[in-house]
This record gives C-alpha cells, sequence and structure tokens, in this order.
C-alpha cells in the first residue's frame, strides 16, 4: 500500500468515524476515504471498545497512512466516541462517517466546495444511495426516495418533523458550531436526528448537495436497527421535545388534521407534552362531527380556527400533498403556520 504522510498544514476536513466490532467492513471504508480526491484530509478513528480485530486493523491503517489516527477508548457508545473524535478533531470542517460505509471519490471534495461557497450553511448534507440492494425491503427504499428528495434548505427545514432529512454518515459541518452547541447529547433518543434539530433551533443554515456521494450499508447490525433510542418511540419523543421547546414554545393550544391512528398517537403525546388540542381536522364524513381521543371535536378544514398552529399527522399516500396544498391556497404559511411530522 502506497505509503502517506500527514500534511504539513492543519488538515481541511477531519473524518469523524466512530468504530465498534467492524472488521468485516473497516478496510473498504477505509480503502474508500484513502482514495479521496481531496488528499488534505484526517481521519480520526475512535475504536469504542471492539472486541475483534477492527482496533487492529486501524492501528495498522495508522501505520501505512499517516493521515489516520486512532483513538481506543473503553465501550461508552456512540455518543462518547463522536464527542472524543470531535474534540481531538484539527480541522474547521467534520465529516461524518460511519465504519461499514462507502465514500464517493469525491465526496470531502464536493462537501468542502459547497461548505466554502455557502458561509451561511453550518451542516451539509449529499444524497445516499443504500446498500446491499437485493435485501432491501420498501420501507427503508421508500425512507431513501424521500431523503434524496428533501435537498434545498427550505426542504429541509420544512420537513424537519416528518423525518430525519439527513443520513449522519453523510454530513459535513462547522466544528465550531457544533462544539458551540455542546457536542452530540445522550438524551434516549436518536443522537443524529437531536443534533440537526439543536443546529436549527439555533438558527444555523443546512443545506445538501444533491449528488449521491454516500453508500450507505443497510446491514442487520445497524445501531440504528438494535438500539431502543433508534424506535418509532425514541424518534416521536425527540420531535416532541423540540416542538415543544422551539417548534411551538409560545403556543399552549393547538389543532392536529388527521384523526387516525397517527393524529391520535400524536395529540396523546403531545397533550402529555403540555398541549391541548382544541381540535381534529379531517375530511372523513365518518368521522367528522364526532369526537376523538377523549372527546376532541373532529371539525372540517373550513372549521380551521386561524392564528392557531396546525400540525398536520397523516399517514395515508398522497395524502401529505393534498394537505399542503390546501392550506397553502388558503393562505396559510410553510412551517410557520402549520408544518408536518410522523
Amino acid at each position: 500500500m502506497k505509503q502517506y504522510e500527514a500534511p504539513g498544514a492543519a488538515p481541511e476536513v477531519s473524518v469523524l468515524m466512530p468504530v465498534h466490532n467492524a472488521a468485516a467492513t473497516l478496510p473498504v471504508t477505509l480503502r474508500s476515504i484513502q482514495r479521496q480526491t481531496l488528499s488534505n484530509h484526517e481521519v480520526v478513528a475512535v475504536d469504542d471498545g471492539s472486541d475483534d480485530t477492527s482496533l487492529s486493523i486501524l492501528e495498522d491503517a495508522a501505520h501505512k497512512d499517516r493521515r489516520i489516527r486512532v483513538i481506543p477508548i473503553p465501550r461508552g457508545g456512540i455518543v462518547s466516541a463522536l464527542n472524543t473524535g470531535l474534540a481531538d478533531a484539527r480541522a474547521g470542517l467534520v465529516a461524518r462517517m460511519d465504519a461499514d460505509d462507502v465514500c464517493h471519490p469525491r465526496r470531502l471534495e464536493l462537501q468542502l466546495a459547497h461548505m466554502r461557497e455557502n458561509p451561511g450553511t453550518a451542516l451539509s448534507g449529499c444524497g445516499v444511495r443504500l446498500f446491499p440492494r437485493p435485501r432491501l425491503q420498501g420501507g427503508m427504499l421508500h425512507y431513501e426516495a424521500w431523503l434524496n428528495s428533501v435537498n434545498t434548505p427550505d426542504e429541509i427545514r420544512r420537513d424537519l418533523f416528518v423525518e430525519s432529512p439527513l443520513a449522519h454518515p453523510s454530513v459535513m459541518f462547522r466544528r465550531d458550531v457544533a462544539v458551540g452547541l455542546g457536542g452530540y447529547r445522550d438524551m434516549g433518543w436518536p443522537e443524529d436526528y437531536d443534533f440537526w434539530l439543536r443546529f436549527a433551533q439555533a438558527g444555523h443554515g443546512m443545506s445538501k448537495l444533491p449528488d449521491t456521494l454516500l453508500y450507505w450499508r443497510d446491514g442487520e447490525h445497524r445501531l440504528s436497527r438494535k438500539h431502543g433510542m433508534y424506535s418509532p418511540e425514541g424518534f416521536r419523543r425527540v420531535k416532541a421535545h423540540f416542538i415543544r421547546n422551539w417548534r411551538l414554545s409560545g403556543a399552549r393550544k393547538l389543532q392536529l388534521w388527521g384523526s387516525g391512528r397517527d393524529g391520535k398517537t400524536w395529540a396523546k403525546l403531545l397533550i402529555a407534552t403540555g398541549f391541548e388540542v382544541v381540535q381534529f381536522i379531517d375530511i372523513d364524513k365518518k368521522k367528522v362531527g364526532g369526537r376523538a381521543c377523549g372527546g376532541i371535536p373532529v371539525v372540517w378544514p373550513a372549521d380551521i380556527i386561524r392564528g392557531m398552529p396546525i400540525v398536520c399527522a397523516v399517514g395515508i399516500k398522497g395524502a401529505r400533498q393534498q394537505i399542503r396544498d390546501y392550506l397553502l391556497a388558503e393562505g396559510f404559511r410553510e412551517p410557520e403556520e402549520f408544518f408536518f411530522l410522523a
């Protein structure tokens, strides 16, 4: 393998990569980083107490390529590993990478250029492609398509409470902003989604390159499949927290569009968070005029209360765009006066 020397100047990008028991995929991941067209980078690889050969693979790679720096720590979980690497990163821009994914050769080059051209952007992602394709299920393919359709700063801001609009290993962010926000947090819910929401809450710009620059492995051992903090309930709790403490921090009453299963689930959680759900909005003739979720009235869209936030929680395919079209035509502003969640 070619012997690399660490550049004399500080690296332009620090690749932050937590590693735990990734021996099967780590060599391919490292090769994809070493083949980057942007050569002036460093890899901050934090081995989170691996008990396979991950650490020896990293140390061997670091011996051959001095851009790779290895930090072994006792097993503490992904948040601990991320914050350890973030504290040690030398570049002003940090690119996330997981130990089982693959970078396009121009990923760092193109994301660095994008961040330089957009000084108001504090965090940016890119398009992703899940692999291996034959084993992907419909849900993940649907999420991939949605994720790659949300690209502009306005779209990210608009759909921030629908799903996570950025794939964690695809992002590049400004280190000083991340440190100023306190780094990653262990709150019992997805640490990456919490990270984006805090960037948005603080008013920092977020964007995305539409180019597919990350190949995102969907394996059975992926943390998001195994750990409870990435469960649907975990995502709902982080959304409810930021709705209460940011998006609708000045409101006590709200209206919920959708009195079906999704709407009722969200009504219960938002009530528990401290809101009063004044009414459900629906177009189902069987539901309108009745009551749901402990006596909350169900009304037609024509009965929307102006000046009161509208939270839309309808999971039926195609319904989101129909609701958006209606509300925009009625003069409501998104996301200031209405927004979607799932």
